[in-house]
């Protein structure tokens, strides 16, 4: 019996040291080198040349050849030799019919003529997705200019990768396609590679990324933080941000009674329920329900500047993680040229004042002791 139980463990140490060799090579350092190897060897120009239309490739072939492109993309210094050898125009081929027109034509608009703005839909087939995700990789670490001819032809494909379920590699597409918008917004503005009017308001997508802003994962928030901050220099998301910004800004006579703190406030502002010295039951109740309708009143308009988008801005820029910190000061700094949003940061909102010398305190960013990035924070 005590043999047997020895040759079980053994057995299972085998199973188990097997195991470990297994997991060793299927680690990305691993991977990559055998990615590289798989290009130099010439398999990528195979691979775009099998899904040329010409040969009429299966969609097996198809499926397999965007896994194949998500796998050798995911290394990035083989994303310049895929764009080199052509594999941008293949991932595009290998669209099926249900993935969204990547470049803005007549296709785009509605019954009355006009540009749609409706929000990108989530990608349905998954070789879409596997070659959107490649793309995204690509544009990440390539110049848009440079990989792409027309830089819509992605950004509608990298929206719709971002309307996807919360799973994990979900999560990873967001981040991966957030990161290559980023990259678009970032052309100079006014330029022939600006692309950031088309992608917030063509494509509807400027929603679809404030809904993205709001994920519990710390690096698809910050992602997405970062793109908005890119995205205001485009004067239609400026002015979404500022439009109305300083409705909620109080009177000089309530802003003077609000720097007064809250103790004289209360001596001087009514409770709300009047006593009068009539016995009438109805007068009083009339006189009550006007005390709290004033009151309620009074209180929807002391929270009435949490309806502002600059409102998101500034809790962005009092969260943990200081990348976010960083990317959401930049916008409230592009923002504030604005009389309307100064008025609304310095007037409005209780707590702006002191996320900002909060920002101006900050002694060092998440591990980051490079004194000229410090700057650049204070800066902003």
């Amino acid at each position: 019996q005590s043999q047997k139980q020895d040759k079980k463990k053994e057995t299972v140490a085998d199973v188990s040291a097997e195991d470990e060799e297994a997991d060793k090579y299927d680690s990305s350092e691993h991977v990559s080198k055998r990615s590289v190897a798989v290009c130099k060897a010439g398999c990528l120009s195979m691979l775009v040349a099998a899904v040329q239309p010409a040969r009429r490739p299966s969609d097996n072939l198809k499926d397999a050849v965007a896994e194949i492109m998500v796998s050798l993309a995911t290394t990035q210094a083989l994303r310049g030799l895929i764009v080199q050898q052509g594999g941008v125009r293949a991932l595009l081929g290998l669209l099926t019919a249900d993935a969204p027109k990547a470049a803005k034509d007549d296709s785009d608009k509605g019954d009355d003529g006009k540009q749609s703005t409706k929000m990108p839909q989530a990608l349905r087939q998954q070789r879409d997705k596997n070659a959107a995700f490649a793309l995204a990789k690509i544009a990440i670490s390539v110049p848009p200019h440079l990989a792409f001819q027309d830089p819509r032809e992605i950004v509608r494909l990298l929206l719709s990768l971002l309307a996807e379920e919360t799973e994990t590699q979900a999560l990873l597409m967001k981040f991966e396609a957030l990161l290559a918008l980023t990259n678009f917004a970032s052309a100079q503005p006014g330029s022939a590679h600006d692309v950031r009017g088309y992608m917030a308001n063509d494509l509807g997508g400027i929603s679809l990324i404030e809904m993205v802003v709001l994920s519990d994962h710390v690096l698809v928030r910050r992602a997405a933080t970062e793109l908005i901050c890119n995205l205001v220099y485009e004067p239609s998301v400026f002015e979404r941000y500022v439009k109305n910004a300083d409705s909620c800004v109080p009177p000089p006579s309530a802003a003077e009674d609000s720097a007064q703190g809250p103790e004289l406030l209360s001596e001087r502002m009514p409770s709300g329920i009047v006593e009068i010295s009539s016995d009438d039951d109805g007068e009083k109740t009339s006189e009550r329900s006007k005390g709290d309708m004033k009151e309620n009143k009074q209180k929807q308009d002391n929270d009435a500047y949490r309806s502002q988008r600059l409102h998101l801005l500034i809790a962005l820029s009092d969260v943990d993680d200081a990348a976010t910190r960083s990317a959401a000061a930049g916008a409230l700094a592009v923002l504030s040229n604005d009389p309307r949003c100064s008025r609304y940061l310095f007037l409005a909102h209780p707590r702006a004042s002191e996320v900002l010398l909060d920002l101006l305190s900050d002694n060092a960013s998440d591990n980051e002791k490079d004194p000229s990035s410090l700057a650049a924070f204070k800066h902003r």
